[in-house]
Parts: structure tokens; sequence; C-alpha cells
């Protein structure tokens, strides 16, 4: 499958020989999760045959990859503020010397104005402020996708809060997702610093707003950012008693689908129940069940006529 020969022939004593064992086709699988990332675990999972392995295999090597690409990510990102590093050192205008270093990295690896801005700014702040996270990715304990939350996560906290939380959570990390790991990071920076987080919301609620864009298939998403979480929490609650009571027999949406025209009924003013309001016109002889004559408006009266007008909430029509 590989040529090991050629894969391997400028690479130190070590890696050969890692490269060579125990790669016979009968061979069990190496014991990959024991091995820390780096160039002998590169090397075994290089010259592993997985047409071979079983399923459970199968996921000890990817396993064993994702370390690797943690590993690899950590290496980037230290070189990307290398990088800065030497640029800062001829560059005596901080500003230049960011825009330059950005402008480098853009260039080498082909991105866009902002991903490199932000690539050099996630590597800067594992760097320097948050180099706990940097050796738990480069350890391949976590992948890059939660060192992300963990920088993001802690920014608008102080570098010494900042790395109080990160040493509250860093036992935690490698076993969490990363929607797990954002809600016990939100809850270990209120507790970090209470007062912040108050400053923080109430700023954010100030900047409250709605905001409308275009969907791709030529609808519409509506947005209602920095809400007050409690009224929110209402409504859900007031939208779904809605959409509950509007789901009966013969009833084809879904209750997303409730849910969004419930929400729409709120918005466009209509109230619980009173949506519109239809005139039915129907012939004493129709109420009376002697005949089944629907009569429109327009047409001639023969008897009395009875005038009803009902309200009916746009939600409750499919």
């Amino acid at each position: 499958m590989f040529d090991r020969d050629e894969l391997f022939h400028d690479a130190p004593d070590e890696v050969v020989a890692a490269a060579y064992a125990d790669v016979a086709p009968s061979a069990p699988l190496p014991p990959l999760d024991e091995m820390e990332p780096g160039p002998l675990l590169a090397a075994r999972l290089a010259c592993i045959d997985d047409t071979t392995l079983t399923p459970q295999e199968r996921l000890r090597v990817l396993k064993a990859q994702q370390r690797m690409a943690s590993h690899f990510a950590a290496q980037m990102l230290r070189s990307m503020a290398a990088v800065s590093d030497c640029i800062d050192a001829v560059e005596d205008d901080p500003q230049l010397a960011a825009e330059s270093s950005a402008a480098e990295i853009r260039t080498a690896l082909r991105l866009t104005r902002r991903t490199a801005d932000s690539e050099l700014s996630f590597a800067l702040d594992l760097r320097r402020r948050l180099p706990a996270v940097w050796r738990l990715l480069a350890a391949g304990d976590i992948d890059r996708r939660r060192a992300w939350v963990l920088v993001k996560g802690t920014e608008h906290l102080t570098v010494a809060a900042a790395r109080r939380v990160v040493d509250r959570l860093v036992g935690e990390a490698p076993h969490l997702t990363t929607g797990q790991l954002g809600a016990r990071l939100r809850r270990a920076c209120l507790e970090v610093d209470p007062e912040e987080g108050r400053d923080r919301y109430h700023t954010a609620v100030t900047d409250r707003r709605v905001v409308s864009e275009a969907g791709v298939d030529g609808t519409a998403h509506l947005f209602g950012l920095d809400l007050p979480p409690h009224r929110v929490a209402a409504i859900t609650r007031r939208i779904n008693r809605m959409a509950r009571s509007l789901r009966r027999d013969g009833e084809s949406r879904t209750m997303d689908q409730i849910r969004a025209d419930v929400f729409l009924d709120l918005l466009a003013g209509r109230s619980e129940g009173a949506g519109g309001v239809v005139d039915l016109q129907v012939d004493l002889d129709t109420l009376a069940q002697l005949s089944d004559h629907p009569r429109s408006s327009s047409e001639g009266s023969g008897g009395l006529l009875c005038v009803t007008r009902k309200a009916v909430p746009s939600s409750a029509r499919v």
C-alpha cells in the first residue's frame, strides 16, 4: 500500500524503525492509544493497511488520526505566531507589523484577508493569553474546535481571569463536546468574574435589535438578537402552547410549521384566536338542514339570510 523506502528515506532512525515495526499483515494493530502525537505515531499510521482492520480497529485509528490532526494544527498555529514574532522584531509600528504578518500568512496559505486575520489572532491568543489551551491541542487532548471555544469564550476576560477559567476546565475539556464545553465555559466565566458578566449582559441588552436577511431559497430569516432571556422564554412557551392547541386531527403541517405560522401571526398583530374575520351567509333552509345550497352575498335571496361573523386565526389555515 505504501512505499516505505521512499516515504521514510530521509527520516530519523527511530522513525524508520517505528515505520517498519509490526506492519506485517498478520500483526496486531500497534498500541496507538498509548503513543503521543508526533513523528512516531505519524509513521505508524502511515504504514497501517486499513483494508485489513476490524470496525473497532478503524475507530482506534480514527482517534489516533484526530490526535495527530490536533497536533499538526497546534504546530501550524505556533508557526503563524512565529511569523508575527519575526516581523515584530524588525517593525516598530505594531499596527503595521500585525497587518504585515497577516498579509504574509494570507499569501503563503492562499487565505482571504478576514481568514488570515482571524487565524493569526487565534494563534497569538493561544501563544500569549492561553498557553495551556495550546498545550492541550499539541498533545492531541482537544481538537481545534474545542480550542476555538476556549479562546473565543474567554476573550472578554482579563488574561488572569481567562487563565483561571481554563485551569478549571483543563481536566474536563477532552471529554466534552463543543456545546457542553461552551455551556460550562459560560458558567465558569460568570463564577470567576460575576460583575463583568453583569456588565456584559446589560451592554448586550442595550444593543438589542431585530435583523432580517434573505434566505438562499428565496425565503427570509428574522432574528431577534441580544434579547432578555426571560422574555424570550415566555414568548417561546406561548408560541408552543398556541401551536399545540392548533394541532388537531387532519392537520397536515408539522409542529415547526405551525410554530412559525403562529410566530408570524403574533408579529402581524393577530391575537390568539382572532387572526381574521370571515362573513358567512347561510339561508334558513340550509341552517335547518332542509337543503345544502351555499349562497354567495351577490345571489338573490329567496328567504331570510342569517349573517354570522367568525374569527379565524390565519395560523389555523393551511
